[in-house]
C-alpha cells in the first residue's frame, strides 16, 4: 500500500478537479481561455481593422476567460487573483469573477470565507459568484457564506447549481 498523500496535496488535487470542471463548462459555453498575458495584450477586434491589423498581435475573442486573473490589491493591499475572470457574457458587461472553493474533508477552506467575501465586496471591480462544494465544510459555514450574497457577491452555488446557472446565464 502506497503512503498516504499529505492532506494539502490531496486538497490541491481535488480543488483542481473542481476548477477543471468550471473550465470545461466555460469552454463548452463558447468561451476561449487566454493566459493573463494574452488577455492583457490582446486587442479588441474593433480596434484591429483589416487594413491596419497587426498580425503579430492576437485579436481578443469576444467571449473569453482567464484563470488566476489579477483583480488588484486585496483588503491587505497584497496582490489578489480571481480563480476565473470572464469577459463577453451578455449579462455581465464589466466581466464576471468566479471563485471556486472545494473542501472534501475537514480543513481550513471555510475559515477563509470571510476574507473571500470581504475581498469580493470591497476589491472586485466586477460582480462575482462563488462555487463552494465538496461536503467538508464545517456546520454552518456554507449557510453563512450563502447569506453574504448581495452587492458584488451575486450568489454562492454548489457545483451542480453552477452548471444549471451557467446554462441559463452564460
Amino acid at each position: 500500500m502506497p503512503p498516504e498523500r499529505p492532506r494539502s496535496l490531496r486538497a490541491e488535487a481535488t480543488g483542481s478537479v473542481a476548477e477543471s470542471t468550471v473550465r470545461g463548462v466555460l469552454t463548452g459555453r463558447g468561451y476561449v481561455e487566454l493566459s493573463v498575458s494574452e488577455a492583457q495584450s490582446a486587442e479588441p477586434e474593433a480596434e484591429q481593422t483589416a487594413m491596419f491589423r497587426d498580425f503579430a498581435r492576437r485579436p481578443r475573442p469576444a467571449r473569453l476567460f482567464v484563470a488566476q486573473y489579477p483583480i488588484g490589491p486585496s483588503i491587505y493591499n497584497l496582490p489578489l487573483n480571481a480563480d476565473f475572470w470572464i469577459f463577453g457574457a451578455p449579462l455581465f458587461p464589466h466581466g464576471l469573477a468566479i471563485e471556486v472553493k472545494w473542501q472534501q474533508s475537514t480543513g481550513s477552506v471555510d475559515e477563509k470565507f470571510p476574507y473571500l467575501v470581504h475581498n469580493i465586496k470591497e476589491c472586485y471591480a466586477c460582480p462575482a459568484i462563488v462555487i463552494a462544494d465538496g461536503g467538508g465544510q464545517r456546520s454552518g459555514a456554507l449557510q453563512w457564506l450563502r447569506a453574504q450574497a448581495g452587492g458584488n457577491l451575486l450568489a454562492v452555488f454548489s457545483l451542480a447549481e453552477f452548471l444549471a446557472w451557467a446554462n441559463r446565464k452564460l
